[in-house]
This record gives structure tokens, sequence and C-alpha cells, in this order.
């Protein structure tokens, strides 16, 4: 019974509010006829204006359009024009159905003001971040730093904008912010790994060592880079591994950006017998790297003595790659020691291995 009773205050209390929020008096007797016709009366209302409102924004814009081509506007601000108008129409339409229900005229101007400041704080954010990024491509800025840069100040005008908006219905703006400033300094204390390598990765972003599609040295990773995020950078190496490293690290690190320029020099070393013409086997071996296509040739390769070890004569062959081929850096130096040990063979060059010799002395009348 206690359950019954308190469903019919429920929906007694129900009833009374929905009469009061079409105007009608809190003493009036409950007239479900007459609170239909109110109810009706008040959407035709609302129905009427917003269609007016409705034309006049459409009218408006069109008249705007026809204006801006005749005069050869600029879309980014006829852009701000279009959407302004929508928002007025938007604007007055809310006002429109918030006034038939009964709502408090201090209430509609807070409001309207909260919508005009939203709208001024719209206009900021478009100018701005179109200007910004027009600024930054004429300093080929990179395109995730003019992400983050716009992320950044869309974020502030957010925040600004809730804060003026909350000041038009009463709310302390310097409290709000003081509020946020708090959360700022805690966020900052729990997370200090992660802003670490996020601020690294803007200086990342903002030198720009190396770009997506080199190839780097990362301490002792090696590979292709794949993405530049604002905390981690990842590459990729020979055997299709992907490897993420903290931003932190990478600025820490030394990197070596072997695709920085358009052509690499490699070496690689072979020997020769001590005996045999250094000539004759430079000869040899740069006639067979010149008929293969794997090696630049302008810069051309180059052979030269490295040193003089004790089994034979070391050759040092330089020879220059483009940056594609690093990929395939492994086979290209194993293909060129079989090119080389053809060419010597071909040239009938001894190549030293390791062996003893036992020499002796003795007379030539000694028997045996």
């Amino acid at each position: 019974m206690k359950f019954d009773h308190l469903w019919t205050e429920f929906l007694e209390a129900l009833r009374r509010s929905i009469f009061l929020s079409i105007g009608a008096p809190e003493n009036h007797d409950f007239n479900w006829d007459v609170l239909a016709a109110k109810l009706l009366s008040k959407l035709v209302i609302i129905v009427v204006l917003i269609t007016l409102f409705w034309l006049l924004s459409r009218g408006l814009r069109r008249l705007i359009q026809s204006i801006a081509k005749r005069i050869h506007a600029n879309p980014m601000i006829i852009n701000v024009i279009n959407n302004s108008i929508h928002f007025f129409w938007l604007l007055a339409s809310s006002i429109t159905v918030l006034s038939q229900f009964g709502l408090s005229e201090q209430y509609l101007q807070a409001v309207s003001r909260a919508a005009i400041v939203s709208l001024i704080f719209y206009v900021i954010w478009m100018l701005f971040t179109k200007l910004t990024m027009r600024f930054l491509d004429r300093f080929y800025i990179d395109d995730s730093l003019k992400q983050l840069l716009r992320n950044i100040i869309s974020v502030l005008l957010v925040i600004f904008g809730i804060a003026a908006i909350m000041a038009q219905f009463g709310f302390n703006i310097i409290s709000i912010m003081a509020g946020l400033g708090l959360v700022g300094i805690a966020v900052s204390f729990a997370a200090q790994s992660t802003l670490s390598n996020f601020i690294a990765g803007i200086t990342i972003l903002i030198e720009r060592p190396f770009h997506i599609g080199d190839w780097v040295r990362i301490n002792k990773f090696e590979g292709k880079i794949t993405q530049i995020l604002l905390r981690t950078t990842h590459i990729r190496n020979r055997d299709n591994l992907l490897i993420i490293i903290p931003n932190s690290t990478v600025a820490n690190a030394e990197v070596t950006n072997l695709t920085a320029h358009e052509r690499m020099r490699f070496e690689s070393y072979c020997r020769i017998s001590l005996q045999e013409d250094v000539e004759k086997a430079r000869q040899a071996i740069l006639a067979r790297l010149d008929l293969e296509d794997e090696y630049l040739k302008q810069p051309a390769p180059s052979v030269d003595v490295s040193q003089f070890a004790e089994s034979g004569i070391v050759l040092i062959v330089r020879y220059w790659l483009e940056p594609y081929q690093m990929e395939r850096l492994p086979r290209i130096q194993e293909k060129l020691l079989e090119h080389v040990k053809e060419a010597l063979r071909d040239a009938e060059i001894d190549v030293p291995f390791p062996h003893i010799k036992l020499l002796t002395d003795r007379s030539e009348d000694e028997t045996y």
C-alpha cells in the first residue's frame, strides 16, 4: 500500500511539472484538454518561428555565396560566415523552444551570451588554426608536429571556451582555472615518464634527425623508420620485426642516419699473396664489379691497399649504394665477396690461406 501511495504521488508531481512547464498557474486544476491545446499551440508557434529562421538563414547564405562568386572571396572566410549564419539559426531556434516552455528571461539571456561566446571561440579557432598551418607550411614543418600544434591550440581554446561559457551562468572562472592547474600538476607528477617521451617526441619532430623511410641505427637497433609518434618511434629491421623505442631513449642515443644523403659508401676486405701484383688485382676486381648493376658507376668503386699482414696484402674495396638498397645490404656485401673471389680466380692471383711450410737445411751428399 505504501508503494502504491508513493507511485500515485510521483505521477501527480509529474503531471504538475508538465502542466507548469507550459505556463499554467500553480493552483490551476488539471484539465488535460487545456493542456493539449496549450501544448499544440506552442508547438505550432515553435514550428512557424523555426521555419522562418531557417528560410532567413538559407536566404542569407545564398546571398553570401552569390557575392563571394563575384568578388572571388577567400573560401575560408565564406565558410566561417556560413557556419556563423547556421549557428545563429540554431541559437534562435533553441531560444524559441526554451521561451515557449516558461524559462526565465535571465536564463535565456545567459544562454544567448553563452552561445555568442562559443561562436566567438569557434571563429577564433577556425582563423587561428588555418593561419598557423599556412605559416608552418612555409617552413616545411613535419606533418606530425603540425597536427600536434593544431591539437594543442584546439584543446586550449576548448578549455578557455568552456570556462567563458560557464562564466555566463555565474560560475567563477578563476576557481575553475585554478582547479585545472592543480589537476595538471598532479597529472604531470603521475606521468613523468610519459611526459618525458612526449617532450622528446616534440624535439625529434622539430630537429628532424630522420624522416619516415630513412634507414637508421639507434644504439644496437638498425632498421627503417616506419612511424614517428609523440611517445615512441617505430623501426622495422631486415627480419621484418617491428622495434618500438621510447622517444626519450632516441633523444639520448647516438643516432646514425644511414640514408640521410643520396648515396652511401661501404667497404669490404680481401687478401692477396705478398708476391702478387697489387695493380693487377685492382684491375681484375674493378673490371668484375663494373659488370654488376648493384654498385654505382659514379662515384666508381675503388680498390686500395689497407695493410701488409703476415699472410698477405689486405685490400679494401670501397663501393657506393643508393638508399633503397639498404634493406638488401647484407646480401649485396655477400655477393661482393663472391665477385672478388671470381675476379682473383680468373686473373690467376693467389689468395693466401693459413698453412705451415717446413724448410730444412741439409747437405747435398746426405743420404737416408
